[in-house]
């Protein structure tokens, strides 16, 4: 991947470069030179590379890929050249606006394609040859099952917003829509924060991309920190924990406890469950102390279990996840752990166990912090089971990406006939989990427990979808049927 991507290419210093017809929107927008996103990003896509872009929301993101878009597309070929994503109605509908002021002087029909509003003015869209898609994945993926839509000449790939459409909540969705698409397209990725889990997952559509950078780490604001809490059963708290850590499956957390003698248990219980888990806690010797510091800050601890007295000055600033084993003693400690998550840029999540005595306070909490955390149910052996199949197929599906064909082959292959010897025994069985842990175990992915998770239907099912901000969110896959429309146009 190369970062500095202006070496090889002039910036865009005017937009004399575009015909008149383009020109027209662009002074319709009201542009009178570049932005800076644009002036790097627009001679990349002119050269049909793939590319990855960081930048700040309000940086001129839409300009810098609808522009190349529109003037990329044949205005005589009436099919979809271009689609872009969008994790949002909202977002979807404030890009399309844009895209379709830049290409309506060359004849170019874009449509706004998302849910909760009728089919019929998008299939309608669809049958006068829209060339510009621009979406949200849930009614999307109903199109193409339905056979409506079909994307066989797509030209442009775009992902705006993309750590969100490539999280884990939306990686079923992508990898479905990723099947409709032709190998090759220029494909480009947009998002203010980059993680490098998005970045990984981000291989799957990419092939040798130029990474574009405009933010400077000073620059990037701590981005919204997710704040739920369960209902836990005081006697059950730490294998409902256990629970939860296997269907999160966080990079790093910090869990909090009130007490040394619990943060000694559940350091105990966590490692004895296969978790990489340790502690800090008063008793330990400074050198001790440091020793655990250093292995989370070089990130090969992931479970660091402390108290607030012991955690007290330690600056540890990529921590995915804050947990709350035990209810904070007052409001303002709860904003102290909370606050250790979603720096530098980065996504965050709190998460909170209430147990019944608890459950009081903690609406005292959030009403003298002036904020709403919601409830999340206990996730069931299904639910676990299943998040643990989609994890293990993107894991796989990664490592056999990056091996030569015929490698890829061999290692799919060879091995078919003696697995399904294996299966077809409750020995055979027994051996085939036996690898699985290990391999599960060495790659940090939480293992399913109990019966129901071998059961779960597929991958696709693997993410319990958060509380929804949008019906176009991440769902749980269903099968698709072609929409029918009465006379109002309504499905």
């Amino acid at each position: 991947m190369n970062d500095q991507p202006n070496e090889d290419y002039e910036l865009l210093d005017d937009f004399e470069s575009f015909s008149a017809e383009i020109r027209g929107g662009i002074d319709e927008l009201g542009w009178k030179k570049p932005m800076e996103v644009q002036r790097r990003v627009i001679p990349i896509m002119r050269d049909g590379r793939d590319l990855i872009v960081q930048a700040m929301t309000g940086s001129g993101k839409t300009g810098a890929f609808g522009l190349p878009v529109v003037e990329r597309i044949d205005p005589e070929l009436k099919t979809p050249q271009a689609l872009v994503l969008a994790p949002t109605r909202e977002l979807a509908l404030q890009i399309e606006k844009e895209v379709r002021t830049m290409g309506r002087g060359r004849g170019i029909e874009s449509v706004a394609v998302y849910g909760g509003t009728a089919y019929g003015p998008q299939l309608d869209a669809f049958a006068r040859g829209a060339q510009v898609l621009v979406g949200t994945p849930g009614r999307l993926l109903d199109h193409l099952g339905s056979g409506a839509l079909k994307l066989d000449r797509l030209r442009v790939l775009i992902f705006d917003e993309a750590d969100e459409l490539l999280s884990l909540g939306f990686w079923p969705d992508m990898k479905e829509i990723h099947k409709f698409v032709p190998r090759r397209l220029i494909t480009g990725l947009f998002s203010a924060t980059m993680p490098q889990r998005v970045l990984s997952l981000a291989r799957v559509f990419l092939d040798d991309p130029v990474y574009a950078s405009l933010v400077k780490p000073e620059d990037q604001a701590p981005a919204e920190i997710e704040h739920y809490h369960y209902i836990v059963t005081a006697q059950q708290k730490d294998k409902e924990l256990l629970r939860i850590l296997q269907f999160e499956d966080p990079d790093s957390a910090i869990i909090f406890c009130n007490t040394r003698a619990d943060v000694r248990y559940l350091t105990a219980f966590l490692q004895r469950n296969h978790l990489d888990a340790d502690m800090i806690q008063g008793e330990m010797t400074q050198a001790a102390r440091e020793q655990v510091m250093r292995r989370i800050k070089a990130q090969e601890l992931r479970f660091l279990v402390a108290t607030d007295v012991a955690a007290r000055g330690i600056d540890i600033s990529d921590l995915s996840h804050v947990i709350s084993y035990a209810a904070p003693e007052s409001p303002e400690i709860y904003l102290h752990r909370t606050g250790r998550t979603g720096r530098a840029g980065k996504r965050g999540t709190a998460i909170s166990l209430v147990s019944g005595l608890d459950i009081g306070n903690f609406r005292a909490l959030q009403q003298i912090n002036r904020m709403e955390i919601p409830e999340r149910s206990i996730p069931s052996d299904e639910q676990v089971g299943s998040r643990t199949l989609a994890r293990l197929e993107v894991l796989l599906s990664h490592e056999l990406r990056e091996l030569p064909e015929r490698e890829r082959r061999l290692r799919q292959e060879q091995h078919l006939p003696l697995v399904q010897s294996l299966a077809s025994t409750p020995d055979g069985q027994r051996l085939l989990s036996a690898v699985l842990f290990q391999w599960l175990d060495h790659r940090h992915v939480a293992a399913p427990e109990g019966p129901e998770a071998a059961r779960a239907e597929s991958a696709g099912n693997a993410v319990q979808a958060a509380e929804a901000r949008d019906e176009d969110e991440p769902r749980p896959r269903r099968r698709r049927r072609r929409p029918r429309r009465n006379g109002s146009g309504q499905a």
